[in-house]
């Protein structure tokens, strides 16, 4: 443990520079700007993020779709309309598999939270105290991720636009939580505060960044993560899903990429009240 802890201060001393830092002051950017600058930053703190995402979801990438494919369908007769029922049991599976990776990778966004953020104010936070503290702070982490998804599966199956600007007026709800010490509906108001008086300009900025991490997550990642996986076991038995879910978790250090995004927009936000 403490070598581990010892080569992340190594990592740190030769990639922290002010310089890094400057990027990340709060202050309105247009949208190819900071995800320039959130990509460049990204780079540098790689392998701090990498010791926190990879091992948090491989566990996510090969349990969440095992237990999704047990999930009832529960609308199977709420309606005379088969379609119907269809669309609501997708998207309830799709928010149970939502909620589930937001749970199971709490610890995760918390700690990587943490670390960038210690890093944008020029401190260093070793990632394995940054995953302590996300295991202590799950519990309200999971109750406010469970209440968002909860509001965000009610308006995406009965009313789609009042869903999709819910999911814009919470979006911050991480940041309120994990940085501010808001806790539940307090971290949702919150976001929700920050939002209102920059509605457009936020949307805008979260469907760009989230139509970039769903090509990269979707149309990249899995893909080359499933052709490799079919490589090493064409039957698809336990070692596909193994090597599968290491690829797909080595992914998802690009989600560092949102996480500096949305937290300098949060940063940003936050100065203009």
């Amino acid at each position: 443990m403490e070598e581990i802890i010892e080569q992340e201060e190594e990592w740190d001393d030769d990639l922290d520079d002010d310089s890094s830092l400057e990027l990340f002051k709060p202050q309105a950017k247009g949208f190819f700007q900071l995800l320039f600058e959130s990509f460049k930053y990204l780079t540098i703190k790689l392998p701090s993020i990498a010791i926190i995402v990879i091992p948090v979801f491989f566990v996510v990438e090969f349990l969440v779709p095992l237990v999704v494919t047990f999930t009832p369908d529960f609308a199977e007769d709420l309606t005379s309309y088969g379609w119907i029922n269809d669309f609501i049991n997708k998207m309830i599976k799709i928010g149970v598999e939502a909620l589930l990776a937001a749970i199971i990778g709490g610890i995760a966004w918390i700690a990587l939270i943490r670390v960038i953020a210690a890093s944008m104010h020029g401190e260093k936070l070793p990632p394995i105290q940054a995953l302590k503290d996300g295991t202590s702070m799950l519990p309200m982490f999971i109750v406010t991720a469970i209440i968002f998804y909860s509001l965000i599966i009610i308006g995406l199956v009965f009313l789609i636009i009042p869903g999709i600007i819910l999911a814009i007026w919470f979006a911050f709800w991480q940041f309120s939580y994990v940085l501010r010490g808001h806790g539940a509906i307090s971290a949702l108001t919150y976001s929700k505060k920050l939002v209102d008086d920059n509605f457009v300009r936020v949307s805008l900025n979260i469907v760009g960044i989230m139509f970039i991490m769903f090509i990269l997550n979707y149309f990249a990642i899995d893909i080359i993560a499933s052709k490799i996986a079919l490589q090493v076991d064409a039957d698809e038995g336990l070692v596909y899903a193994i090597v599968d879910a290491i690829l797909r978790a080595s992914g998802r250090l690009f989600e560092g990429l949102r996480i500096i995004f949305l937290m300098t927009l949060f940063m940003d936000l936050e100065g203009k009240k």
